[in-house]
């Protein structure tokens, strides 16, 4: 990707797949600086604006500019359940934990993706509903056996 970029320096997905390179390989400035590149290039690339939004939240930083790049990409789309995941779990990180929820079990409508479930049960868990936190955990291990945390968890809650 930064062959490509050399030749194309504004393109936009060069830069989002490379940022996911990065922030794979745990450099999450060089992930940040590659993300704002892409939207730099495209302002409404909805995968780009999730992403780094999501990046933020999960690194507890910047919530209120993750917030806004999370609505504009459900702007663009607004059933995908990654998005509504991120704003979710952003909605969890404010501590506004109703809200949380309600994005977060709608995500797992929309999507059935392992990171959801996580977050829903961490909702769950937090509002102190152990059961419905030990669903969904059930449910990630159901799509990804290999999450040993979780089932620590699920074991530490009388599983």
């Amino acid at each position: 990707y930064k062959l490509a970029l050399e030749i194309a320096p504004a393109d936009y997905e060069a830069h989002f797949y490379l940022a996911n390179i990065y922030d794979e390989l745990k450099d999450k400035a060089a992930a940040e600086r590659e993300l704002e590149a892409s939207l730099a290039a495209k302002p409404d690339y909805s995968e780009a604006l999730n992403y780094l939004g999501y990046l933020y939240v999960e690194e507890n930083k910047k919530l209120g500019r993750a917030e806004e790049m999370i609505r504009m990409a459900l702007a663009i789309e607004p059933d995908n359940g990654a998005y509504v995941d991120s704003l979710g779990w952003l909605y969890f990180r404010q501590g506004k934990l109703e809200d949380a929820v309600r994005e977060l079990e709608r995500a797992s409508v929309l999507l059935e993706d392992p990171v959801i479930y996580e977050h829903l049960g961490e909702a769950y868990l937090k509002i102190g509903n152990i059961e419905k936190a030990k669903i969904s955990w059930q449910k990630l291990l159901k799509i990804d056996p290999g999450k040993d945390k979780i089932k620590e968890r699920l074991d530490s809650l009388g599983e």
